[in-house]
């Protein structure tokens, strides 16, 4: 079987606990069509993850919708009337292939070495104390919109100069950027999203025409405004040759980061809350020895995979796990499936951060399409670990049978967590 009618990946339950689902088409369908709008094909296994992704001449990054809802006549003329004011999406990481992905990859790189990277600790640890002092003893408390979501919008702000008081419109576009991935939208929600991603565009070329008035800054946003190629870094590149990013290419590098440097931390702490309720003793033992939370944050990124599903273009023909997917198909590599592979994770549902192959997972990405902001996600997961756990010595969960999920399968997310300090 090739074509599987009867899984609806939107569906509540599915999203709160696809594990089974995802076990079961690993064994027997790893390679199988969803016909959902347009129809899709999910790679579950980590053997076929890695090689798709490894794969970037025959599975093209280089994507478009994945069609969940065809757009009725009435989104179609309001989104023209509105077109202005969006501007062209120009293709740079995530969908966009070599030579121009290197280029890119090249001139972002500087804004993410590690000794730029380690700069926002101290940061990243103030945030996270003067969060959890409004975490009241006895009284019920969100952890999502009290924590897991402030944290990272307010490091990554900082990182590209936005200021104090923009901070809320920040989080509000970055919502508006990730509403439609993975998602079944509304037309009023469609256009809300577009509108915020068009605010946010507006917005990011203000402060792009700031840096460059004045260069030389340190934060993130200065370094891709001033990043330069030199003549070694384009002798490889083809026609990719521009020295530069445009300021197109710098607002979509941003809306990029602004999904991979908030979604991902405040999914990633969130669930690991619920995890720690449930095994509290790993809660005890980071408290006791605050020396594991590194590698407990690596099995928290395998186990919970924050962003869990990545979208690939078939350029041709192309056999898969013993399954021939036609070209021009859309190919969703499930992260999160292949994380929890028994094949390469023994008893893949036990939280175990002594794993010797904690490093094969695909919490980031693999390949050219590795997260550059991996190292920034881990850095502030591991201070938020030292912090909550100093600053608390347990919790409970106000309703953990009944959490909050979203509604997208691609960056699956509790969307409030009630939590008491015990």
């Amino acid at each position: 079987m090739t074509d599987l009618t009867d899984l609806d990946p939107f569906d509540r339950a599915f999203i709160g606990c696809p594990f089974p689902t995802y076990a079961a088409l690993r064994d027997e369908h790893p390679v199988v069509r969803v016909a959902h709008g347009k129809g899709f094909w999910l790679v579950t296994r980590h053997d076929l993850v890695r090689e798709v992704v490894s794969d970037t001449a025959t599975f093209s990054s280089q994507v478009g919708s994945l069609g969940l809802v065809p757009p009725s006549p009435e989104l179609l003329a309001e989104l023209k009337r509105i077109a202005p004011r969006i501007g062209n999406e120009t293709p740079t990481l995530l969908t966009l292939d070599p030579p121009g992905h290197t280029r890119n990859r090249r001139l972002i790189s500087r804004a993410f070495a590690p000794l730029a990277v380690r700069a926002y600790e101290p940061l990243a640890r103030s945030i996270c104390r003067e969060l959890l002092a409004s975490w009241r003893p006895d009284e019920p408390f969100d952890f999502v919109g009290g924590f897991a979501v402030p944290l990272p919008v307010r490091v990554i702000a900082r990182g590209l100069d936005v200021p104090d008081d923009r901070v809320d419109d920040f989080k509000r576009w970055s919502d508006a950027a990730v509403a439609p991935i993975g998602a079944r939208l509304s037309d009023a929600e469609m256009i809300e999203s577009v509108l915020g991603s068009a605010a946010m565009r507006e917005f990011i070329l203000e402060q792009i025409a700031r840096k460059r008035a004045t260069p030389g800054g340190a934060d993130v946003l200065a370094n891709l405004v001033d990043a330069r190629l030199s003549d070694d870094e384009t002798t490889d590149l083809g026609t990719a040759t521009e020295r530069q990013l445009s300021d197109d290419e710098i607002v979509s590098i941003v809306r990029q980061l602004l999904v991979a440097g908030n979604e991902t931390t405040t999914n990633l702490l969130t669930q690991a809350m619920v995890r720690f309720h449930d095994e509290p003793e790993w809660w005890g033992r980071m408290r006791q020895d605050p020396s594991i939370i590194p590698s407990v944050v690596e099995e928290l990124l395998r186990i919970i995979t924050p962003s869990g599903v990545n979208q690939r273009k078939t350029t041709r023909q192309v056999t898969l796990g013993g399954v021939t997917i036609p070209a021009g198909e859309n190919v969703l590599v499930v992260y999160l499936s292949a994380n929890h592979d028994d094949r390469v994770f023994p008893d893949p549902e036990r939280f175990d951060p002594a794993r010797p192959n904690l490093a094969d997972h695909f919490a980031f990405g693999r390949g050219i399409h590795f997260c550059p902001g991996a190292s920034l996600a881990r850095l502030e997961a591991r201070v938020a670990l030292e912090e909550l756990t100093k600053s608390v010595d347990r919790y409970s969960l106000d309703d953990r049978d009944h959490l909050d999920w979203n509604e997208t399968f691609q960056l699956r997310a509790v969307r409030r967590l009630p939590v008491r300090r015990a």
